[in-house]
């Protein structure tokens, strides 16, 4: 069956065209001519149109249908908008419509139209761990033949293993595709401290903070999420620290500026670019951690650390140089900004993605259409990727309590 794309969902995503026997109407092409002239000051609008247009430019084989239809199909309902014109379409050729427009669900409901409901959320939850309890000569046999992958693990997933007597920690463990590894360091400890001459002493809290650590040193491309407070930015920073005065690496920081939702923006921030950032959210992080925006600079100027918008990363990429990008607050990204980026990486650079798909996406675009999900369905189970749900809310028991509001 042929389905129309509905103007919002082909904008949002213009590559759902593959996934479906697709139909463009004419009356979808005009209405985003007539927003592209109505709508300018709206940049993430005519950034999608202008995505939109050299896709369609890149594969003229969709099939767009030229003609004009009337809607005849109830009076009382208005003739001259645009969704019900498709529905006008859809009954006239026998198609479905895909759209995650809720009043258009309903309209195809009372016309017996087929659809596709995108706001179905079919992404399934990966922590990138699993719990076990055993006991400890289980544990031990266990080990004796370590190339068994005992729990169904996915590569680089990892197993918490908890004594079943008393539940106390006897192990973290991953399967590299090969056999089942031990987290524990060459003296035997888990979770060992470690220090930068930038931050000092830093040991992890907790099992998904120890989790997620290996993965940055171990995996090329790593997801952390985790709510506010539960040590994304403070894991991130100090392992990514430890690479660049240890092995040499630069920092570059991408971020993508995105208001709160529901918060009052203040208008335009002075000063050139950098300036902004430092003014933002993600400078006002960064000051708390380097102590002073005097010493972020002087990390820059030693070609240590850079910050970049993400509107800059098209013509980037990490070269040849020992390279560690941090993505942040990446659930407002949409997949296409996350594909974007990922293919600016070369072999000698580490990725670290952090944040917050359940409860800090702050544009509707960025839920219907998250880079993050996207990111965990393609590459779960690649040698590559790792992938660690941070479970607890260490900053403080008030941000604790404050996140079940």
């Amino acid at each position: 069956m042929k389905y129309i794309i509905d103007t919002n969902v082909l904008l949002r995503n213009p590559e759902i065209v593959k996934e479906y026997d697709a139909v463009i109407p004419s009356h979808v092409l005009r209405e985003i001519e007539d927003l592209e002239l109505k709508r300018k000051s709206d940049r993430t609008l005519q950034f999608e149109i202008r995505r939109l247009k050299k896709f369609l430019d890149a594969n003229d084989h969709i099939y767009v249908d030229k003609r004009d239809y009337k809607f005849t199909l109830d009076d009382e309902l208005d003739g001259q908008y645009v969704d019900n014109i498709l529905l006008q379409v859809a009954v006239d050729n026998g198609w479905g419509i895909v759209t995650g427009d809720r009043l258009m669900k309903l309209k195809c409901r009372d016309y017996n139209i087929p659809f596709v409901n995108l706001e179905e959320d079919h992404f399934v939850e990966h922590k990138g761990f699993k719990e076990e309890e055993l006991s400890e000569t289980e544990w031990i046999n266990m080990m004796d033949t370590p190339f068994i992958n005992y729990f169904e693990l996915m590569i680089n997933e990892y197993a918490i293993i908890n004594n079943v007597k008393d539940g106390e920690l006897l192990d973290i463990v991953k399967w590299d595709g090969k056999e089942t590894k031990s987290l524990r360091d060459a003296n035997g400890n888990l979770g060992a401290k470690f220090s930068t001459l930038q931050f000092g002493e830093f040991k992890p809290f907790d099992e998904q903070q120890i989790m997620a650590i290996d993965s940055i040193r171990s995996n090329q491309l790593t997801s952390i999420r985790g709510r506010a407070g539960s040590g994304k930015s403070l894991i991130t920073l100090n392992t990514a620290w430890r690479l660049v005065e240890e092995e040499g690496y630069k920092l570059v920081m991408f971020v993508n500026p995105t208001p709160l939702r529901e918060a009052q923006e203040l208008g335009f921030y002075k000063g050139d670019r950098k300036e902004k950032l430092m003014q933002s959210a993600v400078g006002t992080m960064l000051k708390s951690k380097f102590g002073s925006e005097e010493e972020i600079e002087k990390q820059i100027i030693y070609e240590r650390l850079e910050i970049l918008p993400f509107v800059d990363l098209r013509g980037w990429d990490s070269g040849d140089n020992k390279t560690i990008v941090w993505i942040l607050e990446a659930q407002n990204l949409t997949a296409n900004l996350m594909k974007l980026g990922l293919q600016r990486i070369t072999e000698n650079t580490k990725v670290v993605v952090d944040g917050d798909f359940h409860a800090q996406v702050d544009k509707d675009s960025y839920a219907s259409n998250n880079g993050m999900k996207r990111m965990s369905e393609v590459f779960r189970g690649d040698v590559l990727y790792g992938e660690v749900e941070l479970q607890t809310v260490h900053r403080s028991r008030l941000a604790d309590l404050a996140d079940k509001m």
